[in-house]
């Protein structure tokens, strides 16, 4: 057992003993209520046992046996934090007028944006419940060790995303989109003004599903690419991005997102965020609102920041 739960947290191990992916503190002079959603909808905070320099005999199962069990209560508190964001969800249903999805809700300002992603994160999770629960029946403390080598993060509630699993998806996330840049695809302004996404060429298509994430890489594997479900998926991205837009400026605006939403809103835009510090992610979402002003979503996220359009 040692040595399985070392591989599978070796990452985390040698880091600190708490490790923490949200802000519990709204930027200097912004009220962040409505803007950035509660910090139950991310991660807890990870606190690992130091550690101990002579590693061996009954201190070594003892170290790793209580690896095993700061991961256990990890779990337990993402699964808490679903169901008291549960609770909330079903205060705010309501507030959706019969027959309105929670996007033309969110447009309309019925929901705050830290609302309205609550309810997106909850829903996800929860459906991800039952699964992952069986899951961390049958594996107990091997669970990190499971999900990390059998990449099993689609089954993994948010709330219960370890720092190594979400570090590893965002760099295969991005290493997938440089390789579709770097290979070139038919820019904008080649393809043509079209107004509707069932028209654009496939590789425009498969350009925006790997840099927004909308398809398995597994398609790349096998050299097939999903033309037929592309095109409404992109659709959605593109509608869910827009109603983000309008909501960040309506409530407090792209400067004052916490750091950790920060990152989640560049990923959702097919902006990178490894290794880049935090001012330079704000920079860059800051200049997307402004891009924004001047050329539609779908030809910002077919160009890099460089060479987005710019206001003279």
């Amino acid at each position: 057992m040692p040595g399985k739960i070392a591989a599978a947290t070796s990452y985390d191990t040698k880091r600190s003993t708490t490790v923490s992916l949200h802000q519990t503190k709204p930027p200097p002079g912004k009220s962040s209520n409505a803007l950035n959603p509660p910090a139950s909808t991310l991660p807890p905070p990870l606190t690992l046992p130091t550690r101990p320099p002579n590693l061996s005999g009954t201190r070594r199962f003892t170290f790793y046996y209580q690896i095993g069990k700061a991961y256990l209560s990890f779990y337990k508190s993402g699964i808490k934090s679903i169901y008291q964001n549960y609770k909330i969800l079903r205060q705010l249903r309501p507030r959706v007028p019969r027959g309105k999805s929670f996007e033309q809700a969110l447009r309309d300002g019925a929901l705050s944006r830290a609302e309205y992603h609550l309810i997106k994160r909850t829903r996800r999770d929860a459906f991800r419940i039952p699964l992952f629960g069986l899951v961390l029946a049958i594996c107990g403390e091997f669970t990190p060790l499971v999900v990390v080598s059998m990449g099993l993060n689609g089954v993994v509630p948010r709330t219960c995303h370890i720092p190594r699993q979400i570090d590893g998806a965002r760099e295969k996330a991005e290493a997938r989109r440089r390789e579709s840049f770097r290979h070139g695809t038919v820019t904008y302004d080649e393809m043509g003004k079209f107004d509707d996404v069932q028209k654009l060429p496939k590789p425009i298509l498969a350009h925006i599903g790997r840099s927004l994430g909308l398809y398995s890489s597994l398609w790349d594997k096998v050299g097939l690419t999903p033309t037929v479900l592309l095109p409404r998926r992109i659709r959605e991205a593109v509608g869910r991005i827009d109603v983000d837009d309008t909501a960040i400026q309506r409530d407090g605006g792209m400067k004052h997102l916490s750091e950790e939403e920060m990152k989640l809103a560049a990923e959702e835009r097919g902006l990178d965020v490894v290794g880049k510090p935090l001012g330079e992610i704000r920079s860059v979402l800051v200049k997307w609102t402004e891009a924004r002003k001047l050329a539609p979503i779908i030809e910002l996220v077919l160009r890099r920041p460089s060479a987005w359009p710019q206001q003279r």
